[in-house]
């Protein structure tokens, strides 16, 4: 394969993968410089190149954004492991956040789309990563044969792409 099509595989990877996922944990850096991590419910739309997360606007999230909007959104299955690099904003458009709105954010919020303290964080992601194998008995295997042998176990499929 070319690097063109490596790139442009791992780039659909990803990007299929991402939309699986019902849940990721949403990286930023805090005031104090320290790392934070919370769970959150991902909106993926890679049709838009974008990925959004329906937050409160006095949420940590929300706040970490507005003041250092470069944070990491991952995701993992014990099969697949993810990692992209975002630049992020908060949007109060009322129109977006209806657009996004659905099911599982009616759980949250009761008071529906028109909440006004309801917010969209809107993820640009830059670069992605992923990692993808088999989490079963082989896997170990491999590694212990690996170690016995000295040859590196190949514990799965890897690949980056550029995002943005």
């Amino acid at each position: 394969m070319t690097e063109q099509t490596d790139h442009q595989r791992a780039r659909d990877k990803l990007w299929t993968f991402m939309e699986q996922f019902h849940a990721a944990m949403f990286v930023t850096r805090e005031q104090s410089g320290a790392l934070a991590s919370r769970p959150m419910s991902p909106i993926v739309k890679s049709d838009e190149g974008l990925i959004y997360i329906l937050t409160e606007t006095t949420s940590d999230s929300a706040r970490s954004v507005r003041a250092e909007p470069l944070a990491l959104l991952t995701f993992a299955d014990g099969k697949r492991f993810i990692s992209t690099s975002v630049r992020a904003d908060v949007s109060e458009d009322r129109i977006l956040i209806e657009r996004l709105w659905n099911p599982g954010a009616q759980a949250f919020w009761p008071e529906g789309p028109s909440n006004p303290r309801l917010c969209a964080l809107v993820l640009h992601p830059q670069t992605g990563e992923y990692w993808e194998g088999d989490n079963t008995i082989s896997t170990v295997i491999q590694i212990v044969v690996g170690a016995v042998t000295g040859r590196q176990p190949n514990p799965g499929e890897h690949g980056q792409a550029q995002l943005s």
